[in-house]
């Protein structure tokens, strides 16, 4: 099945706007993140060559619109967001429901939005990574 990139990109463009308009509103960016991480989590054998790249994608966009981790460019934020908007979005270039193929053009996006901000994600691993967890007495972590 060939793509057609051009309207893919199109409709990722508008994703990335509506990601800059929910960005505004931490409830809504907030929600947008778990419902789409709960739709991942449906499909997770749909995804499975691209499931730890969104892993990444929704640890640092959760603790980015948290506020935990800020040491993201805006623009990296913006395209991490559209690329999640893009994929919760069941009508898109491929509809999700289609057998077999829903997921391709959402896969696609995903692999590119991870390409476009893999120097950021690197560094949000080893800031994520060097997060000291203090484990109490009771089990749980401080």
């Amino acid at each position: 099945m060939k793509l057609n990139r051009r309207k893919i990109l199109d409709f990722f463009r508008k994703s990335e706007n509506r990601a800059t308009v929910i960005l505004n509103d931490k409830s809504k960016a907030n929600k947008t993140i778990k419902d789409a991480l709960g739709k991942a989590i449906t499909n997770k054998g749909a995804l499975d060559g691209v499931w730890e790249k969104m892993v990444l994608l929704f640890g640092v966009a959760k603790d980015y619109v948290n506020g935990d981790y800020t040491e993201i460019p805006k623009r990296s934020i913006i395209a991490i967001l559209g690329g999640i908007v893009y994929f919760l979005s069941p009508i898109d270039v491929i509809p999700d429901f289609v057998p077999f193929l829903g997921f391709f053009d959402d896969i696609f996006i995903l692999n590119l939005v991870y390409k476009q901000v893999l120097k950021d994600l690197e560094k949000y691993k080893e800031w994520k990574d060097s997060q000291v967890k203090i484990i109490n007495i009771d089990g749980g972590t401080i």
